[in-house]
Formats: C-alpha cells, sequence, structure tokens
C-alpha cells in the first residue's frame, strides 16, 4: 500500500513537473512571439540603414567606433564629425556600440546595428524571469514577472525617459540595455549578500551596466541603500563594498575619465517632471489594484523577498519629487518605477492564486496542481490583450526605423544632397534646422553627413559631450526658421542671418543648407553666401539651397591680442562675447587652462588700461595645414605670436612646437608657437592612464579570482564523485527512498 502511495506522488509530481515545463515553454513563446511580431524579422535583417529620432545618428557613432578607433585599438578618442570635434564616447556609454563592434565582424554592419539597438529590448524578460529565479521564487512567478515586462515595454505615454519601446526607437537603446543588465545585478546582489558570498560575476555584470548607461548606475547605487539599512554584518558589508569596487574598478578605463572631464561637456539644466499623471500615466493605471494588491500581500505575509522591491518603489516615488533641476533628471527614474509596478502586479496576480484554486476547483473542477499554471496563463492572456490594445503606434515607428533610410519616399533626394556634398572640397557643414528633414527619415538625417559624404557637420545626437554644443544651438537659433534650442539654459537670440554668418567663419565652418524660403531670402543678400545648387524635393513644397561660405582656415591668427580671462564664470562671459559681433575679432582665453606664469605675458589681461591691442603682424601666413581624425599640423612664420585654432577645446589635447593649448573663445583651442613647424595631437591625461591601470588590475583580480573558483569547484566535484563512488547500491536504494517519501535529498 505504501509502495502504491508512493508512486502515485511520483506519478503527481512528474505531470506537474511536465505541465510546468510546458506552461513555461509556452510563455516564452507568448513573450517573444509578440516581440516578433511588432519587431518583424524581415525589417531587422535587411541591410538598409537605420532611421528614426536619434536613433539613425548613432549609426555615425557605431561607424567610427568601428572604421577609426578599434583599429587603432581605442574604445573613447577624438571624432571631426559633430561640433567642431568632440570626444567621441568619453561621455556617452561604450558598451552597445562595442556589441554592434563585435556583431558586424560576423553580419553585415546594418543588421548588427539593429540588433544592438533592440538588445535591451528583447533581454528584460530573460533578465526578469532570472532575477525572480534568484530571488528564489519558484514556478509560475519568474515566468509572470517575465510576461508582464511587455505591458511596460509597450507603454505609449512617454517616448524619451528610457526603457519603453518608444524611448528606445527615439535613441535611448543603451538605458534600454543597461535596464535589463541591472534588473539581474539587483537579483545578484541580494543573493550574494544573502549566502554571505562573494562573486567577482556579479561585479563583472555592474561593470557592464556601467558602461552601458551612467543614469542606471546611479539609481541602482540609491537602490542599493536597501542593505546599508537592513545592519548588514562585516562579511556582509565588505561583499556589498566589494562588488562596487571590482564593477567600478573594470570599467574605470571609461568612468574615471568620465568623472574627471565633466565639466567639458554642456550643462544641461532639466526642470523636474511634476504630477501624479507622470508618475502613474493612464497606461499603467488598469493595473494599479493588482500592484497594490501585491504590495499588501507582501507586507501582510512578511514576504522578505520582496522587501528590497517595497524600497525601490518607495525610493523611486521619493526622488521623484524630491531631485532637484539639475544634470539628474527625475523623468530618468521614472522607467525604473513603472517597471516595479508592473512587477508588483505581477505578484499581485501570483498571490491570489491560492485562492483562485479553490474558486476554479468548486466551478470548473480543476486539480489543485493545475494552479500555477493556471496563474501563468492568465497573467500571459492579461498581458497580450493589454499589449494589443493599448500599443497604437509602436508597430509603424518600428516599421519607420527598421525599413531604413534607403526606404523612405524621399531617399532618392536625400541621397543626391548627399553626393552632391561628398564631392565638394572639404570643410564643415551647417544644416537649418527643420522638423521637415524627417521625411528623409529622421528630423537628424543630415547629422550622418560624416558617415555618408565623410564631410563633418556641426550638429550631432551627443550634443552633451561638446563644449562647443551651446554655440552651435546659438549659431542655428539665428539661422533657422524653427530652430530646436536643444541645450536648456541658454537665451537664444532671434533670428540673424548676418551674426549667423559670422558665427559660422568663426568655426570655420564652410557649407550652409537651407530650407525654409524665410532664411534662404535673407541668404540672397548676404554678400559672404555663394549659392552652389538647389535641391528641389519632388512631391513635396521643400527645396533645398546650399551655399558656400569665405572662411580664413582651421588655424587664423588673431587681429588684435587675446584677453586672459579669470574666474570662474568662464562659460557665462563667454556667452556674453559670443553675442557681440563686434567682439568677435577679439579671443578670450581661459586662464585656467594657462598653467605656467611665464606662458601668460603673451596675453593681455583683461580689464586693464591699453589691454586691447593688434597684434601687427604684418605679412604672418599659416600654411600646409593637414587635418586627420586626431591630428593638425600647420606651418606658419608668425613664431611667438598666438595662433587660433578652430577646433573644440578638450584636455586630451597636447602640442608640439607651440605652447598650450589653452581654451579659447568660444570653445576653440589656441596656442603660441615656439617653432614654424607645429603639431597637434589627441593624446592622454592622468584620469585616461590611471583608469586603464586600474581597469587592468581589476581584470586581472577577476581573472585570477575566476580560476581560484573553477579550481575549488573541481576539487569538491572530485571529492564528491570518491565519496559517491564508495556508496553501496543500498545506499543509493534508501537514499532514493527517503526521496520519495516527501525528504528533500541535497547531497
Amino acid at each position: 500500500m505504501q509502495e502504491e502511495i508512493t508512486i502515485e506522488k511520483e506519478s503527481a509530481f512528474s505531470s506537474k513537473s511536465k505541465i510546468s515545463s510546458f506552461v513555461l515553454a509556452i510563455g516564452f513563446a507568448t513573450i517573444y512571439g509578440v516581440l516578433f511580431y511588432f519587431f518583424k524579422p524581415g525589417l531587422i535583417f535587411s541591410a538598409t540603414t537605420t532611421a528614426g529620432g536619434d536613433t539613425g545618428a548613432h549609426i555615425y557613432v557605431a561607424d567610427y567606433l568601428i572604421n577609426h578607433l578599434l583599429p587603432k585599438g581605442r574604445i573613447t578618442g577624438w571624432s571631426p564629425g559633430w561640433y567642431a570635434g568632440f570626444p567621441m564616447l568619453h561621455f556617452y556609454f561604450p558598451l552597445p556600440f562595442l556589441i554592434i563592434a563585435l556583431l558586424s565582424a560576423v553580419i553585415k554592419f546594418q543588421v548588427a546595428f539593429k540588433i544592438g539597438t533592440i538588445l535591451g529590448t528583447f533581454l528584460l524578460p530573460i533578465t526578469t524571469y532570472a532575477a525572480f529565479r534568484l530571488a528564489g521564487f519558484k514556478f509560475p512567478f519568474p515566468l509572470m514577472a517575465a510576461a508582464f515586462t511587455l505591458p511596460f515595454l509597450f507603454m505609449e505615454s512617454y517616448s524619451i525617459y528610457g526603457g519603453n519601446i518608444l524611448s528606445t526607437l527615439a535613441g535611448e537603446f543603451s538605458y534600454s540595455l543597461s535596464l535589463s543588465l541591472s534588473i539581474l545585478f539587483i537579483a545578484l546582489l541580494y543573493r550574494d549578500i544573502k549566502e554571505n558570498r562573494f562573486r567577482a560575476s556579479t561585479g563583472i555584470l555592474l561593470s557592464l551596466i556601467v558602461l552601458s548607461h551612467i543614469v542606471t548606475t546611479i539609481v541602482i547605487i540609491i537602490l542599493s541603500s536597501y542593505y546599508l539599512i537592513n545592519k548588514l554584518n562585516l562579511k556582509q558589508f565588505s561583499i556589498l563594498a566589494g562588488v562596487y569596487a571590482l564593477g567600478f574598478g573594470l570599467s574605470a578605463f571609461w568612468l574615471l575619465p568620465f568623472a574627471a572631464k565633466i565639466g567639458y561637456t554642456a550643462h544641461m539644466q532639466w526642470d523636474p517632471l511634476k504630477g501624479l499623471d507622470e508618475l502613474f500615466p493612464l497606461p499603467i493605471r488598469p493595473f494599479l489594484i493588482l500592484t497594490a494588491a501585491g504590495l499588501t500581500r507582501a507586507i501582510v505575509k512578511k514576504d522578505n523577498r520582496m522587501y528590497l522591491y517595497i524600497w525601490t518603489v518607495v525610493v523611486l516615488a521619493s526622488l521623484f519629487f524630491l531631485l532637484p533641476p539639475g544634470r539628474l533628471w527625475n523623468g530618468r527614474i521614472l522607467p525604473y518605477f513603472h517597471f516595479f509596478l508592473f512587477i508588483w502586479a505581477a505578484y499581485g496576480i501570483w498571490s491570489f492564486r491560492e485562492a483562485a484554486a479553490k474558486i476554479l476547483g468548486i466551478y470548473v473542477f480543476l486539480p489543485k496542481r493545475y494552479t500555477d499554471s493556471a496563474a501563468a496563463l492568465i497573467s500571459l492572456a492579461i498581458v497580450v490583450v493589454s499589449v494589443f490594445s493599448l500599443s497604437q503606434v509602436a508597430s509603424a515607428w518600428i516599421k519607420w526605423n527598421y525599413s531604413g533610410f534607403e526606404k523612405k519616399e524621399h531617399w532618392f533626394s536625400f541621397n543626391k544632397i548627399n553626393q552632391y556634398i561628398k564631392k565638394l572640397p572639404p570643410g564643415r557643414v551647417m544644416i537649418e534646422h527643420s522638423l521637415d528633414i524627417d521625411t528623409f527619415g529622421t528630423p537628424r538625417a543630415f547629422e550622418l553627413l560624416p558617415y555618408f559624404t565623410n564631410h563633418p557637420t556641426m550638429e550631432g545626437t551627443l550634443m552633451e559631450a561638446s563644449i562647443s554644443a551651446p554655440f552651435h544651438f546659438i549659431n542655428q537659433a539665428e539661422l533657422s526658421y524653427e530652430p530646436s534650442n536643444a541645450i536648456l539654459g541658454i537665451k537664444y537670440p532671434p533670428l540673424n542671418i548676418d551674426a549667423g554668418v559670422k558665427h559660422l567663419k568663426l568655426y570655420n565652418i564652410k557649407y550652409f543648407l537651407a530650407l525654409s524660403t524665410a532664411i534662404k531670402r535673407k541668404a540672397e543678400k548676404n554678400h559672404s553666401l555663394k549659392l552652389l545648387k538647389k535641391f528641389p524635393v519632388p512631391k513635396t513644397k521643400m527645396e533645398f539651397a546650399l551655399y558656400e561660405i569665405d572662411t580664413d582656415g582651421y588655424v587664423t591668427i588673431p587681429k588684435y591680442r587675446p584677453l586672459l580671462i579669470k574666474g570662474k564664470d568662464w562659460q557665462e562671459t563667454v556667452l556674453a562675447w559670443y553675442s557681440k559681433i563686434n567682439l568677435l575679432d577679439i579671443p578670450l582665453v581661459n586662464a585656467e587652462s594657462v598653467k605656467k606664469a611665464k606662458e601668460r605675458r603673451v596675453f593681455a589681461l583683461a580689464g586693464q588700461k591699453s589691454s586691447l591691442k593688434t597684434l601687427n603682424v604684418h605679412g604672418a601666413r599659416v600654411t600646409n595645414v593637414k587635418i586627420t581624425d586626431d591630428e593638425i599640423k600647420f606651418t606658419t612664420n608668425a613664431v611667438g605670436v598666438p595662433h587660433w585654432v578652430k577646433i573644440s577645446y578638450f584636455p586630451n589635447w597636447k602640442a608640439e612646437g607651440a605652447e598650450g593649448p589653452y581654451l579659447a573663445s568660444p570653445s576653440l583651442m589656441m596656442v603660441v608657437p615656439k617653432q614654424k613647424h607645429v603639431r597637434l595631437y589627441y593624446g592622454s591625461t592622468w584620469s585616461d592612464t590611471a583608469g586603464v591601470i586600474i581597469s587592468a588590475i581589476s581584470w586581472l583580480f577577476a581573472i585570477l579570482y575566476g580560476i581560484l573558483s573553477l579550481r575549488r569547484r573541481l576539487s569538491l566535484q572530485l571529492s564528491a564523485h570518491q565519496v559517491f563512488g564508495h556508496l553501496s547500491c543500498n545506499c543509493l536504494d534508501a537514499v532514493r527512498a527517503n526521496r520519495y517519501h516527501g525528504y528533500r535529498h541535497t547531497g
């Protein structure tokens, strides 16, 4: 009789396990079936150039990394393509582009780029499932949590904060990847601290998050405060500190220079979002009852596995209201808040499953062993219905982005402009801002001029990565009928073609592409602009006009002796200077960039009498100017005289044969030649060198730790094999019998 009961239990357990596995397979097939329904493989695997929002402009970043930086053994470096030159991937996140580069080694670049941009979206269900398995949950909750990532991904209440599909399509694919990895990291860190065990793999994952997005890194640091209020013992605190030390150490080659040079970025003064409509947007409201039920159940039942996620919701909601204006925008933390509200909704359904089992057992005679599977299937049904009922624009956006530039109606016209510019002599190109450019694939279409034509343009999607960005957008305001005014906190001037052209000359911008009728009419009256060609766009009212500007070159000798500016309000001073067109011939030099007192003697001190003097260098000439990606060479006969170099300043620039370079107005470089041949090159600073050393040491530690851990595991497995190899058949039968009678075998 006992044997019959045992066999029956075994059969029931086996049946339940098979059903769970089947439902798990159905669940992930459903989740990824929905994703593939929207992200059609035919679009993703077509070799077209991705368009849409900022995403299309990121093509240049990936291409530059692959074809210019990596061949030189660099991940970050100087790019001449945007903003009169800027430090590529120095202030933006390299991991997604490294993944694209790796994929492009085996598949076409265009396809690799598409896969790289959707990777975070497709990883989120998997990392969410793994996270709650690590937290100690068994089937069905990890699957239910993975399913509830779908309504989060398809939220359409915002398209720029990050995390959801619309934000990813708009260009926030780095955020999406980092968010997906961070969900797994939160669970891994929880496991390590709970088990009192340090794992290098958790620190490695943290480094990947850092290299994917800095905002997500800040969020998980804030959320880790949960452990500090939980009375950690010394070992647990050491684990927490060790994981963060290793993670930051592994990524120090990028993170340390990022932190050390953050002052050389365009400061964005974000105003915080306000109101409950932002905190609880329409797509999430139908789920709030389930969310509240889940939170209540976890508190009442004292489910300590979910305490961390209670803390997460509370802290993120508090930060939404408490974060002041500044670089860290409270809109950036909302995706985490919304994500975990959906997870709590899944937990709410899971917490009802036992009560539901009784009802189903009474009315539809569903055996209790099927309860978990039923809960999972109900969750899947809810999220699929919500996605298809609430998603209005995702499908169209996906098609617009991944069909590519080449499939747009006006590709021929766009390509014609690019091919014409490609044949012109080298020179920077300024574009009038207009939303009508979106007809080509994105309003940022011409930011790909460096990619399509090898000509640098002024604007790029990584606007915060250059100190020249504020001045570009001032130029844009002067030369555009509908400017973007993208850098917040700047006072923008009204439309003024004459002032705008003078500013273009200052930045050695050789070409100007205009679109609006108002701008073209004014351009025709400006004697500094020479019309090269007009480009009508068939079936539209658009007609582009390309003008050439007579510029002085990349290296010039200023008319007046530069003024040395002391004080910490450099940006305010130089913005005021830039607004006064009659002062543009009088360069300003930042005193902090001139380290040696003897080098300051070349400049006049601002505010002193007779400080304004002409240089009067008769017959001075700059010749043989040669420019590559990260180097500029020239010959001059004006040794000892300041030279204005029309390339954006950055501390990595070094000079041979000259003093400097110094930060000169508005955001350019100035050198004082000591000989007739001068070379400027993009080198390294102390933070670059220190970061590489710290990362090398950290990676060495991680590798050695991994080798020792592997040896320890192999040793334990060998010992276990030797022990169990001496067990008799009767002993093994006894172990099996104990397991069959309900005892858990953990040997």
